[in-house]
Parts: structure tokens; sequence; C-alpha cells
């Protein structure tokens, strides 16, 4: 909890106060941010962060995806197969071009590891990088000085080959996307953001609490 609260100081500016409106109409419209309806195999639910073509850098920041990600976590953690079994990222880099490497600064990128890693009371089992271009290797090197070990060995990259992914993901619960045998996705933030609407209650709050003097 303290690396919680030290995480949120550090970052007011971005996560006090911040309430679901914040990014509705953004969370909604650009769909970088997507759920798959079913939790995998092992009852752990899949996240999936649109990481290149589907995102604009220039209608959707790279702050504004960060605090996507927070909300979402918030609403996450309120799950109780999620608290149990905990979550799984699948980070989809299909047509990433320079646009998203320049939006992935080394603020954005600390930022992001240091609540994953230090700061998210959700237990983050799994990290696949998929569809990576060659260009990602740019983006890699502003990560990988901030991961820590743990999550090092957490980190799968499966480029475009989706049976490697299928070794850790079961390709019953994949959409055809990921070579899976559900169907294509279909539905986005319009589809499941209620879920995370239906907790506006608690996110404020949270979002209000911690130092006396923010």
């Amino acid at each position: 909890m303290k690396s919680t609260a030290s995480f949120r100081k550090e970052n007011a500016a971005l996560v006090h106060g911040l309430v679901i409106e914040t990014v509705k109409e953004k969370f909604i419209k650009s769909n970088i941010i997507n759920v798959l309806k079913n939790c995998d195999q092992l009852g752990r639910r899949v996240l999936i962060v649109n990481a290149g073509q589907i995102w604009d850098p220039s209608y959707v920041s790279s702050d504004e995806v960060f605090q996507m990600l927070y909300l979402v976590h918030l609403a996450a953690q309120l799950e109780e197969e999620t608290q149990v079994h905990g979550t799984v990222c699948i980070m989809d880099f299909d047509g990433m071009a320079m646009k998203h490497v320049k939006a992935m600064s080394v603020t954005f990128s600390k930022r992001l590891l240091t609540f994953i890693q230090e700061a998210m009371p959700l237990r983050m089992k799994e990290v696949h990088f998929v569809k990576q271009p060659f260009i990602f290797k740019m983006v890699w090197s502003l990560f990988k000085p901030f991961v820590q070990e743990k999550l090092n060995k957490r980190m799968h990259f499966h480029g475009s080959d989706m049976k490697s992914l299928q070794k850790f993901l079961s390709p019953e619960i994949l959409p055809e996307n990921y070579g899976g045998k559900l169907p294509k996705i279909d539905y986005g933030g319009a589809e499941w953001f209620p879920a995370v609407e239906k907790h506006q209650d608690f996110i404020k709050e949270w979002s209000e609490m911690g130092p006396a003097k923010w």
C-alpha cells in the first residue's frame, strides 16, 4: 500500500480527481483498450492494449492511455475472480508507426512500468507482445531499463506467431484476431465500458483518497 500511495502522490496530476467522465468519450471511440468477453483457461481476465494502427496519438495522448488503464485496473480489482487469478495483458502492435514510437516517451514508459510493478494491487501474470514490427525495437529500448526481473520473466514476445501465443493462452478462449477459435473481435469500449462505469462512485472516492494535501 505504501508503494501505491507513493505512486499516486508522484503522479497526482494524472490520477488525483480522475473520474470516468474524464476519458469516457475517448475510451468509447478509440478502442485502444479492450477486454475479452471471457476469461482465459485459468480464469484470468484478458486485457488488450492496441498500441498500433488503432491508436491515434493526436486524438488520445499517452497520458490519457495511462488514465484509461488506471481506471480499468480500479474496476478490475473489484472482481473477485480477478483478485484470485490475476490478469493477462496482450500488447498488440499491429500497424505501429513512428508516431506511436514518439508518443511512448521515457516518462510514459517509466510511469507505466512503475505502476505495474510497484503500485498495482492486481497480479499481472503475463504480458504478451504480438504483431510487433521492426521499429518496436525502439520502443523496447525505452521500456527495458525499467523492467524488473520478476516482470521480465512474465513477458513473452510472439511477433506474428500466434501458435507461440497459444502456448500460454488456449485457442479456445482467443478470438480469430489471435488465431483462436472464437469469432473476430467486433466489440470495444462502447460495449464493455458500462462494466467500468457502474463502479463510478468507488472510482470517484478512490481518486480523492491519499495525502492530506495533494
